[in-house]
């Protein structure tokens, strides 16, 4: 029986780069992702430390990319700024970041809503008077994270929208 011998700490560095590479290669992860996955992985906080200063030195971890590329894929997706906010807060993306990525993104986020209000109801639910069908409308986009002025707002444009044709 050979005995396993224990790995040094540039193996064990080597092994949570290796990792970290391969979730990389899936798709763009925080830093607080990272180290998270890479615990799972029961990865050493030594060895994960070493090997996320790598990562970052190399700009294949970076949390103000990815919070901006995140705000513009969620907004793309329909989602509003407290759901998206919500989601950058669990993956780790602290609040000057996150307030960052908004401000460079730049979203009008009643058209946001409006354009997720037609793509998810038709034109008759969008201008019926029926309040149930309106707060149907209503706690689907809230449910995106949409504030409820938001949503107001851009019920109010979607109708336009349908009435003007």
């Amino acid at each position: 029986m050979s005995e396993e011998r224990e790995l040094t700490p540039t193996e064990k560095t080597r092994l949570a780069y290796d990792a970290s590479i391969r979730l990389l290669a899936r798709r763009d992860h925080s830093v607080a992702e990272l180290n998270r996955k890479l615990r799972q992985r029961e990865h050493d906080q030594l060895s994960i430390d070493s090997c996320m200063q790598e990562l970052i030195d190399a700009n294949y971890v970076n949390d103000t990319r990815y919070a901006e590329l995140y705000v513009e894929q969620r907004i793309a997706k329909g989602f509003g700024p407290l759901a998206i906010r919500a989601k950058l807060y669990e993956r780790g993306i602290d609040s000057s970041l996150t307030r960052r990525a908004f401000e460079v993104v730049e979203a009008d986020w009643i058209e946001v809503a409006t354009r997720l209000i037609h793509k998810r109801f038709n034109a008759e639910d969008i201008v019926g008077t029926d309040k149930r069908a309106v707060a149907r409308i209503a706690r689907f986009v809230q449910g995106r994270g949409f504030t409820a002025g938001d949503v107001a707002r851009a019920l109010r444009e979607a109708r336009k929208n349908v009435k003007d044709g």
